[in-house]
C-alpha cells in the first residue's frame, strides 16, 4: 500500500509561479517548478533505487534525471548557448543518456542536473524570448521561448513518469 506524504508547494524549492508574471519570467518559474518536482522524486533514495525498473521498458528514475542533463545541455547550452557541450548518446547507442552507468550514483546524478540547469539559466538570463542564441542552427531557428514551452513539456512529462516509477520503488506518493 502506498503511503500519502503531504509536501508543501515551496518543498525541494519547488514554488509554483505567481500569476502576474512576465512571459519570460512565467515560462522560466514553470520550468524551475517542474525541475524541482523531479529532484524531489529521488529524495531519499538509493542508487539501487534510482536504478530500478518497474516497467517493460528499462525505464528509471535516474535515467530520467541523466535523459534530463542531456536535455537541458541540448537545448539551451548547445542549441541556444552555442557551447559545443557534448552529448552521452552516439548513433551506435542512442540510448545512452538513459543508462545508470558505474559509479554514477543518486548524489552525482542529482548535481549533474543541478549543473545543467545552472548552465540553462545562465544561457535564459542572457537572452530574450525571441531570441535564437548564439548557437549554430540549420533549418529551424528555434527561440528561446520554444525551447522553454519545449523543455517545460518534456520535464513534466518525465516528472509524471518519475511519480509512478517512485510510487512503485517504495510506495511514496507526494505532491
Amino acid at each position: 500500500m502506498s503511503q500519502h506524504v503531504p509536501v508543501t508547494a515551496a518543498a525541494h524549492g519547488r514554488r509554483i509561479p505567481a500569476h502576474q508574471l512576465g512571459d519570460k519570467e512565467m515560462l522560466w518559474a514553470f520550468l524551475r517548478f517542474a525541475r524541482a518536482t523531479v529532484v524531489a522524486k529521488t529524495d531519499g533514495l538509493s542508487t539501487e533505487q534510482l536504478s530500478q525498473s518497474h516497467v517493460s521498458s528499462a525505464t528509471t528514475l535516474g535515467g530520467i534525471v541523466k535523459h534530463l542533463v542531456t536535455s537541458e545541455n541540448h537545448w539551451f547550452g548547445n542549441v541556444l548557448g552555442g557551447l559545443g557541450l557534448p552529448m552521452p548518446f552516439s548513433p551506435a547507442d542512442p540510448d545512452a543518456d538513459w543508462r545508470i552507468e558505474d559509479g554514477e550514483g543518486t548524489a552525482s546524478l542529482v548535481a549533474a542536473y543541478r549543473a545543467a540547469c545552472e548552465i540553462s539559466d545562465q544561457v535564459i538570463t542572457s537572452l530574450a524570448l525571441d531570441s535564437t542564441g548564439t548557437g549554430t542552427q540549420t533549418d529551424d531557428d528555434y527561440t528561446l521561448r520554444w525551447a522553454l514551452t519545449h523543455l517545460i513539456a518534456e520535464t513534466n512529462r518525465h516528472a509524471g513518469h518519475a511519480d509512478l516509477l517512485r510510487e512503485l520503488t517504495d510506495g511514496v506518493r507526494s505532491w
